[in-house]
Formats: structure tokens, C-alpha cells, sequence
């Protein structure tokens, strides 16, 4: 059950992320003023950020949830590759382009921008957050329900076969 929640949940995440990922792009293709553009581009690059980590937070304690239940950690790191994805798409993709449009159009004097740096920090430490979170997801289980040797010996016997 817990396996189709979180299925659902990333579907609609996914989705609702594309959509805030390409709006915001499409705006840089605009034909009308480009401050009008650059201010549209803004504002749902922006908007996205705040979904981003609830939707990443929510998929996170669901794959704790599939975690605790099947004793298998795909969920949470897919959740890490989903969010990894998309700070990976707004600092690498979308603010590039957002930083050649404004060139292109007169809008900033340009710079050195920090975010891609800022980016692989953000998504390594990510890692190191769902790599813990499992870690003490998986100590939590084995508190509360502890194997009995009888159970261990079993699954080493069923995986000889």
C-alpha cells in the first residue's frame, strides 16, 4: 500500500515540477518586453522552490514509511534523485538561461554565478541526509522488531536455494 502512495505522490510531484520547470523557461522565450519576461521567469522559478522542499520532505517521510514496511530503501532514494534533479535543473539549466537572456537583453552587467557550487553542496548534503535518515530508519526497525535466529537462519536457507 505504502508502494502505490508514494507512487502517487511522485507522480504528482513530478508533475507539478515539470510544469513550474518549463512555465518558468517558456517565459524566457517570450516576444514581449523582456523586464516583463525576466520579472514572469522570477516569480515561478521562485514559487517552485517552496514546493520543491515540502514535496521533498513529504516524499522523504512516505519513503520512511515503505522503508519501515518492506524493509527496502528505493523510495527514499528516489526521492533523493528527485530532488537532486531539479536543484540540479534550476542551477545548472534554468538560471544559465536566465543569465543569457538577461545579457542578451541588456538586463545585468553579468558575473560570476555561485550556483552551481551551491548546488553539488546542497545535493551532497541531501545525500548524507537520506543516508542517515535510512540508517536510522533501518536501527528503529531492528529495535522494534528484532530478527530471532530462527528467522535469520531461514533467510540464509532460502537464499542458498
Amino acid at each position: 500500500m505504502w508502494n502505490k502512495i508514494y507512487l502517487a505522490a511522485l507522480a504528482l510531484s513530478l508533475a507539478v515540477m515539470a510544469f513550474f520547470t518549463i512555465y518558468s523557461l517558456s517565459w524566457l522565450q517570450s516576444i514581449g518586453d523582456p523586464r516583463a519576461a525576466a520579472a514572469g521567469f522570477e516569480y515561478h522559478s521562485t514559487v517552485s522552490w517552496p514546493f520543491l522542499w515540502i514535496s521533498s520532505i513529504a516524499l522523504l517521510l512516505i519513503g520512511n514509511a515503505v522503508l519501515w514496511t518492506t524493509r527496502r530503501s528505493w523510495a527514499m532514494w528516489v526521492t533523493f534523485v528527485y530532488i537532486g534533479f531539479f536543484i540540479a535543473a534550476k542551477f545548472f539549466w534554468l538560471d544559465r538561461s536566465f543569465a543569457s537572456f538577461q545579457t542578451t537583453h541588456g538586463l545585468t552587467a553579468g558575473g560570476i554565478s555561485f550556483g552551481p557550487f551551491f548546488a553539488v553542496i546542497m545535493i551532497v548534503v541531501i545525500a548524507a541526509i537520506v543516508f542517515f535518515d535510512q540508517f536510522f530508519v533501518v536501527r528503529m526497525c531492528e529495535r522494534m522488531y528484532p530478527t530471532t535466529p530462527e528467522e535469520s537462519a531461514v533467510a540464509v536457507d532460502s537464499t542458498d536455494e
